[in-house]
C-alpha cells in the first residue's frame, strides 16, 4: 500500500500466514486444521471460541468477528491514575478513569465488555486475553488497576508493548473445505503485540498462540507447524 501523505509503498514481508495442526484421535482418524488463503470456497476456521464441549453456532461467530485492540499509552495512563487514587485513600477507578479499550479489553470475568459489545464473555477455565491479575482472582478488573499484559517465558510479570490485538478463530465452525480435514475442535488464541522504539525491534511484530482442544478426547502423534506467505 502508499502510505498517506509520503507517497512512499510500504511492503510488508508476511502475505498470509496460519498456524496448522494434526494428528490422530484415539480412534485413529486424523484431524487436521490447515488454513492457507481464505475464501468463500476455502476454509478451515472460523471466529469465535468454542464451549467445553467444542462447539460453536453462527451468532457466536459473528460476534467474535472483530479484533480487541489496547495501546501501551493507554496503559501507562491506567497506572499513573491508579497509583494516585491509591494516595487518595481510594479502593478503586471511576469508570470515567479507564481508558476504553483497557475498560472493554476482552479479559475472564469482564463486568464492563457486555454494555459496549452486546454479548458474553465465555467463563472458560482456560482463560481470555491475558491481563496483570493484581488481586489473584482471574478475574479482568481494570476499576482496580489491572491492564493488559503479553506472556513471555523468562521475563517479569507485568510487561506490556507500545500495542496489542487479540483475537479468537476455531476449526469447528463447518466443513474443512480448504485442507479437506476432519475438524479438531480447536480453539486458537492469538494476542499480537508490537513495540515502539528506534532500532530493528520497531518493525517486528510478535505473536502468541494459545491452542486448547475442545475435543472430548485428545490428539495423539499431534504435530504443529506454522505456514507463512
Amino acid at each position: 500500500k502508499v502510505v498517506a501523505g509520503s507517497g512512499k509503498l510500504e511492503v510488508s514481508s508476511i502475505f498470509a500466514g496460519a498456524v496448522w495442526v494434526g494428528g490422530y484421535d484415539p480412534a485413529g482418524a486424523l484431524k487436521l486444521m490447515a488454513q492457507t488463503y481464505r475464501s468463500a470456497t476455502q476454509n478451515d476456521c472460523w471466529p469465535g471460541p468454542l464451549t467445553e464441549q467444542g462447539e460453536t453456532q453462527a451468532e457466536d461467530c459473528q460476534n467474535w468477528d472483530q479484533f480487541f485492540r489496547c495501546y501501551g499509552d493507554s496503559i501507562t495512563e491506567l497506572r499513573k491514575r491508579w497509583a494516585n487514587a491509591q494516595r487518595e485513600g481510594r479502593t478503586q477507578l471511576n469508570r470515567s478513569e479507564i481508558p476504553d479499550d483497557l475498560e472493554y479489553w476482552p479479559g475472564k470475568g469482564n463486568e464492563f465488555f457486555e454494555s459496549r459489545y452486546g454479548f458474553k464473555l465465555p467463563d472458560a477455565r482456560q482463560g481470555l486475553a491475558l491481563f496483570d491479575d493484581i488481586n489473584d482472582n482471574r478475574i479482568y478488573e481494570p476499576q482496580f488497576g489491572e491492564y493488559p499484559v503479553i506472556d513471555i517465558r523468562g521475563c517479569p510479570i507485568g510487561i506490556y508493548p507500545d500495542e496489542m490485538i487479540f483475537w479468537i478463530y476455531n476449526d469447528a465452525g463447518g466443513i474443512h473445505t480448504n485442507s479437506g480435514g476432519d475438524p479438531i475442535r480447536m480453539e486458537v488464541q492469538v494476542q499480537a503485540f508490537g513495540f515502539r522504539t528506534a532500532d530493528e525491534l520497531n518493525d517486528m511484530t510478535f505473536q502468541r498462540y494459545k491452542l486448547i482442544n475442545r475435543a472430548p478426547q485428545e490428539i495423539r502423534d499431534c504435530y504443529f507447524a506454522m505456514w507463512i506467505d
